[in-house]
């Protein structure tokens, strides 16, 4: 990831050449959100499809 640049979730997985989105929240996404390695654009509202994802 690049620092000051949003990424959708989809565009995580591809980087990360992963197919499935349950697997990819669950072991990936959950835990760097929770080790503050990026942080969520809308953290109010986390299920929006607006959600961007950025390097901290």
């Amino acid at each position: 990831m690049e620092y000051d640049v949003a990424y959708t979730s989809n565009q995580l997985m591809e980087k990360l050449e992963l197919k499935s989105r349950e697997g990819f929240r669950r072991n990936y996404l959950k835990h760097a959100l929770e080790l503050n390695l990026v942080c969520m654009t809308i953290p109010d509202k986390p299920n929006s499809k607006n959600q961007r994802y950025i390097k901290k």
